[in-house]
């Protein structure tokens, strides 16, 4: 992408473009194709395809506080996506991302989510935040491990934590960690207790054992596995993790 000539931020957010019919940022068309940057924050919008067109250098979006049940087809087009913000819609599916190779964060927070999907291929992405979803199971083939470095998955119905360690197992880069309030917790902050007893027998490629026998899984046991898999672990909801 030519960044030669100079390129727009615009900001259209609390416009009520959806409230009030409308599906125009009033740009000019050469204004959209040099915008690099563009934010559409609470503006009601439920469909954003009009809205998005002729973006196409767009490096930056953010789309939350809407009314959009799904992720506009728009961002097929747009391949030099690197930051995409929709949190706090009504999205039910993670989808139309397929171009978006450049994708390094992905903000999904308080939305419909019921599953992670397409987003295996954003080999880039280092940031992803599902928290506030419907997301009962978690697994590392449906993630991009290798760049991984915040893991939002706070407020869903996960109800396995071996899923959570078996996934951030895979993840080498992994610093920062929410998992609090989901049913493996009984929807207590990690700052406080864990009340509940697990067994947790992880194994992967013949590694080392790792077992929790009838005990309450409390913060210090969590850190304790999670550092095991996870040696570049530091913050789990915002819970400084020392190194041992």
């Amino acid at each position: 992408m030519n960044f030669s000539f100079r390129m727009l931020v615009v900001d259209k957010s609390h416009c009520k473009l959806g409230a009030s019919g409308g599906n125009s940022v009033n740009m000019k068309d050469e204004e959209k194709r040099h915008c690099a940057k563009l934010s559409l924050r609470r503006n009601y919008i439920e469909n954003a395809e009009e809205i998005l067109q002729d973006f196409s250098c767009l490096t930056w979006l953010c789309l939350s506080a809407n009314a959009l049940k799904k992720i506009p087809k728009a961002l097929v087009g747009l391949s030099h996506l690197k930051h995409f913000y929709v949190s706090n819609n009504k999205i039910e599916l993670i989808e139309n991302l397929e171009n978006c190779h450049e994708l390094e964060t992905l903000d999904l927070r308080h939305n419909q989510l019921q599953e992670i999907s397409g987003v295996a291929h954003l080999t880039k992405l280092n940031s992803l935040s599902v928290s506030g979803n419907k997301i009962s199971d978690i697994n590392s083939e449906s993630l991009p491990t290798d760049e991984i470095v915040f893991l939002g998955l706070y407020g869903n119905l996960i109800l396995d934590f071996q899923k959570i360690v078996s996934v951030v197992g895979n993840m080498k880069k992994l610093s920062k960690l929410f998992i609090g309030a989901n049913p493996f917790c009984n929807n207590l902050p990690l700052k406080s207790t864990f009340n509940i007893s697990v067994s947790i027998d992880h194994l992967k490629n013949g590694a080392k054992r790792v077992k929790c026998d009838d005990a309450p899984l409390n913060l210090s046991k969590v850190i304790e596995i999670l550092r095991s898999e996870c040696p570049s672990l530091t913050n789990l909801d915002n819970n400084i993790v020392k190194s041992p």
